[in-house]
């Protein structure tokens, strides 16, 4: 069906319902990288008025991924509500969007009619509003969910504590949690992405959560957000698993790439509810999604990544969640540009979500990458939790030292909280008061080495003794050996002191020049030539960093003179190594040579075919199945810089695939990150490396269907570990 409308004098005209959601979209990178967006400002209003115009029944009849092919299409059509819709049936999206800010449209006339929305309903509603109107609207709208405590309730806002270590150190993570229980974070989940897919890691990082959750008597539920299959091998092997992860997306494609599909997630929800583990609800699944992942995984069919997103919605509604996360500037400006885009998708986001009856929260973050800072996060913050949002991220000092991007702190919890008359969860709430943390009006209580019957101190203590003392400033001088997390930030007010504030800015600062550094070909060259490798010198089709950083589908190809010169290169070998600058050269000069130092021997003791090493300048991680298949390697170990963090902009990451051709999608390689001296250090990472390259050769197989199950135990207690 062609929409048409005709505005100023000119006759717009949009040749199917997904174009004419695509050009209605407000501005952002990743519908221009896309090219689906508007092509003007007129263009886009003319397409938002088409929009307006439009019947909400035909969403029902046009599907923007066609039935046959994609099974989430399938779950939208074969799950919608006819009898929940038929309220809204005669309008369009514009008379849908005067009804939701109308009075009539109250908190349970909405929660009645989220199973007649589609996702696609959602996301055209969306789009035709003003940022006060989603705020308006995602306020109205009353989502309660349950495990060991009640979200979503009026006049709270939960958080997640986000205590993330780059080595999963146990100590660490502890340390990190600790503290953001005493600034009452931690209501909504506490969940750790680990550094490894690990499956015995990941079981003793749930076990230390669930050990430290019943000491405490704390009515929290946890999460390790590990893959799901990961988590299905953990609850086979009897771990205590609260809550099952798994990032979702629009399309069967995309939720392809990250390894998962429809049947595999019923499996491990039907997993998680046979465990019994919730005290006052079984709401047991976990999502995360994010605007641009489909389009990463160039699973996007031509569709704009905010319909994508909401159609992500979709695969969450059948699970029940307990939560759903849009982790709105995660990836990265290619497709969130800059703060305004990232505020406006939030806030899209949660409406949306909420409009389809799931528990939504929001990870208020950016990459340093990004055109981006605190100042954006504290309006969006702002925004989203007058917008009734469930729950927000807890990261120390809003630096995540894992991830490396910049979130939102236990002190931003305590802020929005004041200032918004919010509070945690009820059951929580009142935990909090009992340990003393909060006072019985809600107010945050600094815990001080007087109350030494605190048994939170107590745990602190335990973990970094120093003497007999329990005063908090010494303990916390301990704890920062465990872990170089901003932790132990005594609030002034609900804030932090002025020091640690303008810390975090000179970091920031340097996080951001360290994206622009170069990849030291030359010094790579001498390097490798020591560890006898001969070397090739390629680019990607990225002319300049600028360029790079907003076009990652040109970071994914080699040029066409790249091409020419690996054509003539001699072929078959059994690995090749490419090393890239990625988002931080520096990372890549610095550990690329002393990494594969640790490799090399123990492949040329098994008589590996090892290829020249290629460096490529530009370069993406995608960017090696190009020279995989130009060298006919059997495997290709990407070696490349990852985004720089505040503590961390030198960060090396390894992705491994086997027999990598054009179309790999993501889940077919495996990922080694962090690897640093103060990371991951070289022996361990070249023991696990090793592991999974000899693995997958014996296999024939990467990705999701190889786990890393190397015993370091003789590593990792070594002082060449350290080195």
């Amino acid at each position: 069906m062609t929409y048409r409308h005709t505005v100023g004098g000119g006759v717009y005209t949009f040749s199917d319902l997904k174009t004419l959601l695509a050009k209605a979209t407000p501005l952002r990178s990743g519908d221009a990288l896309a090219g689906v967006a508007a092509q003007s400002a007129q263009e886009r209003v003319a397409a938002q008025m088409a929009l307006a115009e439009t019947r909400l029944t035909e969403f029902l009849s046009c599907a923007v991924v066609p039935y046959e092919s994609d099974e989430v299409t399938r779950l939208i059509v074969d799950t919608h509500d006819a009898a929940a819709f038929a309220p809204i049936a005669h309008l369009t999206v514009g008379g849908f969007r005067d009804w939701l800010l109308s009075d009539d449209a109250d908190a349970d006339a909405l929660a009645r009619l989220a199973p007649g929305i589609t996702p696609e309903m959602a996301a055209a509603v969306t789009k035709i509003m003003r940022v006060q109107d989603l705020v308006a609207v995602g306020a109205k709208c009353r989502v309660v969910t349950r495990f060991r405590n009640t979200l979503g309730l009026e006049g709270r806002l939960s958080t997640r504590v986000q205590p993330n270590h780059p080595t999963d150190d146990p100590r660490g993570v502890a340390a990190s949690l600790l503290d953001g229980l005493l600034l009452g974070g931690g209501d909504a989940v506490i969940g750790i992405n680990p550094a490894t897919d690990n499956v015995d890691a990941c079981i003793r990082l749930v076990e230390m959560l669930d050990e430290m959750r019943r000491r405490f008597d704390m009515p929290v539920q946890s999460c390790v957000l590990t893959h799901v299959t990961n988590a299905m091998q953990a609850m086979e092997r009897g771990a205590p698993i609260d809550l099952v992860f798994q990032s979702v997306a629009g399309t069967e494609a995309a939720n392809q790439g990250f390894g998962v599909n429809l049947t595999m997630l019923r499996e491990a929800h039907e997993m998680a509810l046979a465990l019994g583990r919730g005290s006052v609800g079984d709401n047991v699944m976990y999502f995360e999604t994010g605007q641009g992942s489909a389009l990463s995984a160039d699973a996007h069919h031509g569709v704009d990544q905010q319909t994508l997103e909401c159609r992500a919605y979709a695969v969450a509604r059948a699970f029940s969640p307990l939560l759903v996360n849009t982790v709105v500037g995660f990836i990265g400006p290619e497709y969130l540009f800059n703060g305004k885009q990232i505020i406006r998708a939030g806030l899209e986001d949660h409406c949306a979500g909420k409009l389809l009856g799931l528990p939504m929260g929001c990870d208020v973050c950016y990459t340093n990458h990004a055109e981006a800072d605190q100042d954006d996060m504290d309006v969006l913050l702002t925004l989203i939790a007058a917008a009734g949002c469930t729950f927000i991220m807890g990261v120390p000092g809003a630096d995540d030292i894992m991830l490396n991007y910049q979130s939102t702190s236990f002190h931003d919890a305590l802020y929005v909280r004041r200032i918004l008359g919010k509070r945690p969860a009820p059951e929580f709430e009142a935990w909090l008061e009992r340990m003393g943390i909060f006072d019985a009006q809600g107010r945050h209580q600094r815990l001080t080495g007087s109350r030494a019957d605190s048994p939170m101190l107590e745990a602190l203590h335990e973990i970094a003794p120093v003497g007999t003392s329990l005063a908090p400033a010494s303990v916390w001088t301990r704890l920062r050996e465990f872990t170089p997390a901003r932790i132990g930030v005594a609030p002034t007010g609900v804030s932090q002191p002025t020091g640690d504030h303008l810390d975090f800015q000179w970091d920031h600062a340097q996080a951001r020049d360290a994206v622009g550094s170069p990849l030291d070909t030359e010094s790579l060259q001498a390097g490798l030539a020591e560890l006898g490798l001969e070397t090739i010198r390629l680019h990607s089709e990225a002319a300049d960093r600028s360029e790079y950083i907003q076009r990652p589908d040109l970071g994914r190809r080699l040029s066409a003179p790249s091409l020419g010169l690996l054509a003539d290169q001699p072929k078959n070998w059994d690995i090749v190594f490419v090393i890239a600058d990625g988002l931080s050269a520096t990372a890549a000069n610095r550990h690329s040579a002393p990494l594969l130092q640790a490799v090399l021997p123990t492949l040329r003791q098994s008589d590996w075919r090892i290829g020249p090493a290629v460096l490529v300048q530009q370069g993406r991680v995608a960017v090696g199945d190009a020279v995989a298949e130009a060298l006919r390697a059997d495997m290709v170990v990407v070696l490349i810089g990852e985004r720089p963090g505040l503590t961390t902009p030198d960060s090396l990451g390894v992705y491994l695939t086997w027999q990598a051709h054009a179309a790999t999608a993501d889940s077919q390689r495996n990922c080694l990150s962090n690897i640093r001296p103060e990371g991951l250090p070289y022996p361990i990472a070249a023991a696990r490396l090793l592991y999974l390259m000899q693995e997958s050769r014996r296999r024939q197989l990467s990705g999701v269907l190889l786990k890393e199950e190397a015993d370091l135990s003789s590593l990792e207690h070594s002082p060449q570990a350290a080195l």
